[in-house]
Parts: C-alpha cells; structure tokens; sequence
C-alpha cells in the first residue's frame, strides 16, 4: 500500500492554508500518482490564543475542504484533528475524519488521550475504530498523544490493525522523545506507522515536521528491521513511501504470542 503525509506550513490565514495543503498534494500527485492514502498533520491551520476562534462547527469548513478534496483528487484522505462543537457532547472534541476517494466521509476517530490543556477544554474520545480497506486490511487512527501511551497502540493491533496513522502537533524540543515512542510501538507491536507531524511557528512555539513513515524491512525476522523515511525539517512538504503490509502480519503473530499475561507475574517489593 502506498501511503503519504503532507506537511504543510501553518500560515496566518484559513484560506491561505487550504491552498498550502492543495498545493502540495498536486505536487505530490505528480510525482507518485498511485498514492492510496494520504494523512494530514495533526495541526494545519491558524491557531489563536481565543479558543472559540479555534473551533469548528460539527462537519464545518475544515471538514468540507478535507473532503472535497479526496472528492476532486480521487484519493483517501485523514483529515488531520479538527476541534469541533457537537450538540452531543458537553465540551469540544479533537477529531479526525477518513474520506474515501469518492469524497465520502467513511468515519472518525476522538482524540482518547487529551494532552495537558485540553483536558480541561476537550471531551476525550471513549472510542477506538479500525477502518477497513481492501476488505481485508484495518488501520486505526492514533491522534499525536495517543501514541505516546502503549494501551492505545495494542488495543488496536489487537483487534486487527494491520497500519497505525498519526496526524500529531510535536514541537522541537519533543522530537527526541517522538522518535523514541514511534520506533518503541512500531516494534513492540510489529506494525507499520505512518505519522505525520505539524510545521509552523504559533504561540511562541516552534513545529519543524520531519514526518515519518516507519514500516519493516522484508526476510528479517530475528531481530525485525524497521524502514524509516523522514520528511522534510523545518520546511513544508511530503512523505511517500510503499508499504508491505503481509511481512508484518507474521511478525506480529510471533510477537502477539510471545506476550505474558501481567497478572501472571508475581510482583514483590524486597
């Protein structure tokens, strides 16, 4: 499967992001025409220190542009998060939508792990989804601080996610760190992730990208190798790269059942 993220610059201006995103993806489209689906970062657009000027309303604008896109490009798109208003819930939600290439919006996936502030601003996600594709694949959806918790990751290898998409917002001083988390749940769990990361300058705060797509190196079973390609630091742009979803579904089968049940280890403070 041939996956992609985009890294577009944050810009002042709704609009001027919107061209910033197609812009890029007709560049992308150019160069690698086959690409199945493509993840936006988890932050792509202005931000203010107002955080109603922040919110979306349910399936607002930021959700018509993320589909009438996959629509007009005829390709899979992860819209990124986008904090939006439901009349179902008492406060925001963090959001990610998945639109089919036809345009049409196939499902969403909450935030579950709201970082520091948004915990007091945002309603956590309850939910888990796998989304299918090509009947007999599954992928989940991890939003930025997701990742950085292993249930999340496991419950949904678990269940049967064959890919993990990340749209996240690390700023500089938290790369080190993100590369760490990555590469941990790509190899604790054998499977590929594809994670791509905010770019811009907002609030004081510096977001340099660098993207990535970890997936695993073909033959190599003991120890497994993982591939890694890195987008852009420091500078919009984009990410594609092929990835093998079979090879990791059998070291995932090793991996799966080398697993020891917790409550069968006896825990004593000496």
């Amino acid at each position: 499967m041939k996956v992609a993220c985009i890294q577009p610059q944050i810009l002042q201006e709704r609009n001027q992001c919107y061209l910033e995103v197609e812009k890029i993806l007709k560049n992308l489209l150019e160069k690698h025409k086959k690409n199945e689906i493509i993840c936006l970062p988890e932050r792509w657009v202005p931000f203010s220190k107002n955080l109603l000027e922040n919110l979306q309303e349910e399936r607002g604008d930021d959700y018509k542009f993320a589909k009438n896109l996959s629509k007009k490009y005829n390709i899979k798109i992860i819209s990124g998060a986008i904090w939006e208003k439901r009349s179902s819930s008492e406060k925001p939600v963090i959001t990610s939508y998945f639109f089919n290439e036809n345009g049409e919006e196939i499902g969403r996936q909450d935030k579950i792990h709201l970082y520091a502030y948004e915990q007091e601003q945002f309603e956590p996600g309850k939910v888990l989804n796998l989304f299918e594709i090509d009947r007999s694949y599954y992928f989940a959806i991890l939003i930025c601080f997701d990742i950085a918790f292993f249930e999340t990751p496991r419950v949904a290898v678990e269940n049967g996610a064959d890919l993990l998409f990340s749209p996240t917002q690390i700023r500089e001083d938290g790369m080190f760190n993100w590369d760490v988390y990555l590469k941990a749940r790509a190899l604790e769990n054998r499977v590929p992730i594809v994670a791509c990361n905010t770019y811009g300058k907002y609030l004081r705060r510096k977001f340099i990208g660098e993207s990535k797509i970890i997936s695993f190196r073909k033959g190599s079973v003991s120890p497994s190798k993982l591939k890694i390609l890195e987008g852009p630091s420091s500078s919009s742009g984009f990410i594609s790269d092929d990835i093998d979803l079979d090879f990791p579904r059998k070291l995932r089968k090793i991996r799966l059942n080398e697993k020891i049940d917790k409550n069968n280890i006896i825990v004593k403070k000496i």
